[in-house]
């Protein structure tokens, strides 16, 4: 159902087809087009987003058991065009007052929709529907820059920025560019994705579809939206999962800040992607592995279980992983800030070190201190000596803290 008028309407039958796929397989988001408009429809902050204009409007509905899930707040602006989303249902608007459907329920229900506990990494994930009308030219071709006005820039940024800060607390956003998908080129693309979504939920029973981070270069940005993931940019790295294309889980975007690379004016940036994971298989640090060990797998990762680093192999990088947007920021020059944090990392992490490490990373801190090695090349030496999984554990244990 969707709100309007200080009604509840229901969805044509049609529409409603279309979302129960990705709704079954518990998509936070599914895009839709219906009648020639696309749509966003965000099961978790209950909206309709229409992609054009930026309008939502809130969204409800009851589970075959007759469980009652609506919005604690209801959210009913008018799209431009309300027959498309109307067509067929206009004449049994199928009122239903809040009063009634609480009747059984009561404010039980509010809380299993409004919870966030367990589903706080996908409730930040960004609605990515802007409108572009009087913006400044965007850096790269099939692109816009948002302001710092729109819904998402602020979604962006301050999820963004809650995981950086944890290495790097000074660092500040310099653009969000959103990908506009309005060339023929981008529309193939996003529909091959959409197809290999369908593929491989037939396979799996699950795509297993999640947002992702990756960092580049300036030089690697430019041919990823020129021409997608499918060229390797530079050599693998022996610190690697594997030979393919890296991604760190969306709420871990420090851990690809590292791999980003700053270009001629100081900016680093980082790709907000859709990565289909498929079937998921263990790849050991250093692997020379580049493609699925067997037909069961799809895509590796460090730890299936609980990830810090995805790999899609490049055979598979052009339909299984859709850039969103692209986030530009700057390190910090608080130096005092950034040893501070990077003392604490240490802190927590001696009694994860075993003591041959624990004197390598206190040297290459010492190193860092006076001067003599920038900040760059500190983390990502850093991170090469400590691994992903004692620095993640140190992070987690320092935001738990704090």
């Amino acid at each position: 159902m969707y709100y309007r008028g200080g009604s509840w309407l229901d969805f044509p039958g049609r529409v409603v087809g279309s979302l129960r796929p990705g709704f079954e397989e518990r998509m936070p988001v599914v895009d839709a087009c219906v009648d020639g408009a696309r749509y966003l429809f965000d099961f978790l902050r209950m909206l309709q987003i229409d992609l054009e204009t930026g309008n939502s409007r809130s969204i409800a509905w009851i589970d075959e058991s007759g469980k009652c899930f609506f919005p604690s707040n209801f959210v009913g602006e008018r799209f431009e065009d309300d027959s498309a989303v109307v067509d067929g249902s206009g004449g049994n608007p199928a009122k239903r007052k809040r009063e009634k459907i609480e009747v059984g329920g009561g404010k039980k229900e509010e809380q299993e929709v409004s919870s966030s506990d367990k589903r706080e990494d996908v409730l930040k994930r960004p609605c990515l529907a802007v409108n572009n009308l009087g913006r400044p030219s965007p850096r790269w071709p099939n692109v816009r820059l948002l302001s710092e006005g729109d819904k998402a820039y602020s979604q962006i940024k301050n999820f963004f920025l809650s995981g950086l800060k944890n290495v790097d607390p000074g660092a500040t956003i310099t653009a969000i560019h959103q990908c506009t998908r309005t060339t023929t080129f981008e529309r193939a693309r996003y529909e091959v994705f959409t197809k290999q979504v369908d593929i491989t939920r037939a396979a799996r029973g699950a795509s297993n579809t999640v947002y992702a981070w990756h960092g580049t270069s300036a030089k690697g940005l430019s041919i990823i939206l020129a021409h997608g993931f499918g060229v390797p940019i530079e050599a693998p790295k022996r610190e690697s999962y594997g030979v393919g294309v890296h991604f760190s889980p969306v709420g871990l975007p420090q851990l690809c800040a590292m791999h980003s690379e700053a270009d001629d004016n100081g900016e680093k940036h980082v790709v907000l992607c859709r990565v289909i994971l498929g079937s998921v298989e263990k790849v050991d640090l250093g692997s020379d592995q580049s493609h699925p060990s067997s037909v069961d797998f799809d895509t590796g990762a460090d730890d299936p279980n609980n990830p810090t680093q995805h790999v899609v192999w490049f055979s598979n990088v052009n339909t299984h992983v859709l850039p969103e947007c692209v986030v530009s920021f700057k390190a910090s020059n608080n130096v005092k800030g950034v040893k501070n944090s990077i003392c604490e990392l240490i802190s927590k992490m001696k009694s994860a070190l075993p003591p041959a490490k624990l004197r390598e990373v206190e040297n290459l801190y010492s190193v860092f201190r006076a001067g003599k090695l920038v900040k760059d090349s500190f983390v990502k030496q850093f991170r090469s000596i400590t691994g992903d999984d004692a620095l993640l554990s140190a992070i987690r244990e320092i935001r738990g803290s704090g």
